[in-house]
């Protein structure tokens, strides 16, 4: 038998679900949570040297801690998905789908997928009634993976005397992927993840910017001895822009091109973070990768593919503002 207080989560959680105006798209939403406090791309670190000059290799190590955390499975979030192609006679067919996403609640060492409830086709609303089942569903699968995990997620590792020693992470970067399919079967990918731009490329600082934050603007190449996965062998052809709050230390755009490609042209690939100022952490806004206008690039995938993530709510910290019984409230 459940808990009182597994049993008041749940109808909480489908409260939040039922009065959501949030939005969602059939893109695959994996995330995990750190078995420890401190992730292991943290452990031992120090704050790089950033003013008087750059420790570059620090820096990098200290972005890649800044963006390891799991906070992003604490948030329900919307997601406006649109795919832009582009046909033999170079007409572009544009389609948007958005909906929400809600993530399972995960104990440490877990791993899950989020569950998405698509709200809107085409700008075209899904009808009520439509949604509200496929929101009560989503409901149901929640507790279903969240009753699997509880069953699967190993104990917590005994403490030991020494302490683990490093920093906090400040915000979590998304691993986001597409695939090319013919005939059922995979016949290319690609991948974008920010860790993998600071540990295989070479950064060189340009500029420092402040609009509200101050921020550390570098240039980045490919290593020639770099090492890229079969879905990510696409960034050796590349150069482009990685900003760095000076702060946070935590990358909060990048931006690639195919080289001899002006920067005035649409990139390739983008990334941009968001922060919550309200929790001081940064969250995924808007990832793009751009098929459409470099049909070559992407191990023949030919689609522009924007996702904006937006309207994150906590759920631990906001949830007691949600009232159940009513769909309206």
């Amino acid at each position: 038998m459940r808990s009182k207080s597994v049993n008041l989560r749940q109808a909480m959680l489908l409260a939040i679900i039922l009065s959501s105006s949030v939005f969602g798209q059939n893109t695959r939403i994996d995330v995990g949570k750190h078995l420890t406090a401190i992730p292991k791309a943290c452990v031992s670190l120090s704050p790089a040297e950033i003013e008087t000059t750059i420790d570059m290799a620090a820096l990098v190590k200290e972005a890649i801690c800044k963006g390891a955390g799991d906070m992003l499975i604490d948030y329900t979030y919307a997601v406006d998905s649109v795919k832009r192609e582009k046909d033999k006679k170079g007409k572009v067919k544009e389609e948007r789908i958005t909906y929400e996403v809600f993530i399972p609640t995960l104990k440490s060492g877990a791993r899950t997928r989020g569950v998405q409830v698509v709200t809107s086709r085409n700008q075209v609303p899904v009808p009520a009634d439509e949604l509200q089942k496929e929101r009560l569903r989503a409901a149901e699968r929640i507790e279903k993976e969240e009753t699997k995990i509880a069953r699967d997620t190993p104990n917590q590792p005994e403490q030991t005397s020494t302490p683990i020693v490093g920093m906090m992470p400040l915000g979590s970067y998304m691993r986001t992927g597409m695939n090319r399919e013919s005939f059922g079967m995979r016949r290319g990918g690609v991948s974008l993840a920010i860790p993998t731009f600071l540990k295989t490329c070479e950064l060189t600082f340009m500029r420092r910017e402040k609009t509200g934050r101050e921020t550390l603007i570098f240039s980045f190449t490919p290593r020639p001895d770099a090492q890229f996965t079969e879905n990510e062998k696409y960034i050796a052809q590349l150069r482009g822009e990685i900003w760095i709050d000076a702060q946070d230390r935590i990358v909060t755009r990048l931006a690639g091109w195919p080289v001899g490609t002006p920067a005035e042209q649409p990139p390739a690939v983008y990334i941009e973070m968001m922060r919550l100022h309200k929790h001081g952490i940064w969250l995924p806004h808007v990832t793009r990768i751009n098929g459409a206008d470099y049909p070559t690039l992407f191990d023949g995938i030919t689609t522009d593919s924007t996702s904006t993530n937006s309207n994150y709510i906590r759920f631990s910290a906001e949830i007691n503002d949600v009232k159940v019984g009513s769909p309206s409230n």
